[in-house]
């Protein structure tokens, strides 16, 4: 039996449709596929940078709760007119110096926020290390007239600053990008 031109050509066409749907399908596939992991991988790097910057903030808040733990026993000593230990005074002079050190760690994580553009909480971070400034500045060894309960209202103040930083990092986290 012979095959007719117009039998040829039919042949060709729905060769050459097949192949094209192939293609622009494979294309398409492929484009939707790069366009998915480039997003993925964006949210992963949101999710990372929220993560570091709860890291920071959590290693400069362990800081500073040492310190206040420091200085509370300080001033519980210094009511029975005594001192603290050589060891605890030592204590104090690192933490002291590890506070100072731990300030780099707001700063990395309120720059992360900015570039993410989430001011609004960088600018509580921002708060947030201006509040431990004023807190190592008037909560310290050697002041005479610091009581047991201005070091629990600095504490409670210290917590409620970072539940307020860490409660809209959390709304910053489920919403995602």
């Amino acid at each position: 039996m012979a095959t007719t031109e117009l039998e040829v050509i039919d042949t060709a066409i729905k060769i050459g449709l097949g192949s094209l749907i192939t293609l622009t399908g494979t294309f398409l596939v492929t484009w939707l596929n790069h366009r998915n992991e480039r997003k993925k991988e964006s949210r992963k790097r949101f999710y990372d940078s929220l993560e570091s910057v709860s890291k920071n903030i959590e290693e400069i808040t362990h800081v500073s709760l040492r310190y206040w733990a420091l200085v509370i026993e300080w001033v519980r000593n210094n009511t029975q007119e005594m001192g603290l230990t050589e060891k605890r005074s030592e204590e104090l002079e690192k933490t002291k110096s590890d506070l100072f050190n731990q300030f780099k760690n707001l700063t990395v994580a309120e720059s992360k926020l900015m570039l993410l553009g989430l001011t609004d909480i960088s600018t509580q971070i921002r708060g947030y290390g201006e509040f431990l400034k004023e807190f190592r500045g008037q909560y310290y060894d050697g002041k005479e007239s610091l009581t047991e309960s201005d070091m629990d209202e600095v504490r409670s103040e210290l917590l409620n600053k970072r539940k307020a930083i860490f409660s809209e990092l959390a709304k910053s986290y489920k919403k995602g990008l």
